[in-house]
């Protein structure tokens, strides 16, 4: 399959190198944002493993994570036209809820030799504000390499794992170094895979929404500690040769029965691999 490839710009390459990350780029109208959040809180049940890959589920979703203007900004910040979108994830934190995410980085266990050839993609379908527990990020913490994780779980810490950043033996805390990356409904940020980032909880009246993508180049490549070969899709330029992912199949129906099949399968695969190694956790936090 080949698709249009998507013009670089030197600008946000830049910005993106240095920093580690972009905020309030717009993407959609308020209006869109609105119809998209209905059609998947209607449709789907985003708890547990419910909330990951269901852009392989609804085609309002695989149209979503294929939108022109995040892939040119995507292609520009990683440097290539050929890209897949290896997974997705909703988060969500209710109106007064005491969700967080601790300090950690995407790459932790990922299994991802060169995580500068990945990064996350953060839609706002509500308003991402400091009161309602928007992204932190730490300037160029992208930088500073791999830090060690230690999966501290509880019931309010939204992670997976429950992982949180170690340093000397201690919870690492970069609150003051942190900036906030405020969005409007419809406006993106993004992250390096490398980057340090957390956000707190939702002091608002009104559910906090994102939509998280994670967007590769198609030769990125696994470390040794991936037990299983994941699947991904292909959402600009051409599948390379050394490509480390099964190719996954776009969505034609809303919740079809292929469609479910393939979500299933995909889940499976990254479950697999996300926790064979943890002890504390055996299932994704709801």
């Amino acid at each position: 399959m080949r698709i249009k490839p998507i013009i670089s710009s030197d600008t946000v390459a830049e910005n993106f190198l240095e920093r580690g990350y972009l905020d309030a780029i717009p993407i959609l109208s308020q209006d869109e944002a609105q119809e998209i959040w209905e059609e998947v809180g209607v449709s789907l049940e985003l708890n547990g493993p419910g909330r990951f890959k269901t852009h392989l589920l609804l085609p309002i979703l695989d149209k979503l994570v294929r939108n022109a203007k995040i892939l040119r900004v995507v292609c520009s910040a990683l440097g290539s036209e050929n890209i897949l979108v290896w997974s997705s994830d909703w988060c969500i934190k209710q109106a007064h809820s005491q969700g967080f995410y601790s300090w950690h980085q995407d790459s932790t266990y990922a299994g991802m030799t060169e995580p500068e050839k990945a990064l996350t993609v953060w839609l706002a379908l509500t308003p991402s504000m400091p009161k309602s527990g928007c992204l932190r990020v730490v300037p160029r913490s992208h930088k500073w390499g791999q830090f060690a994780h230690e999966p501290r779980p509880s019931d309010e810490n939204m992670l997976s794992r429950g992982q949180q950043i170690v340093v000397d033996e201690k919870i690492a805390d970069f609150t003051h170094e942190a900036v906030d990356l405020k969005l409007q409904s419809g406006e993106m940020s993004l992250h390096s895979f490398r980057s340090i980032h957390a956000s707190g909880p939702n002091q608002t009246d009104y559910p906090r929404v994102g939509f998280a993508i994670r967007y590769c180049t198609t030769d990125l490549q696994r470390e040794i500690r991936i037990t299983e070969k994941e699947s991904a899709m292909l959402v600009a330029g051409v599948e390379t040769e050394n490509c480390s992912f099964i190719m996954e199949s776009a969505p034609n129906q809303s919740m079809g029965v292929e469609e479910v099949l393939e979500w299933k399968r995909a889940v499976a695969r990254e479950n697999k691999n996300y926790f064979q190694d943890n002890p504390v956790r055996q299932t994704y936090h709801s």
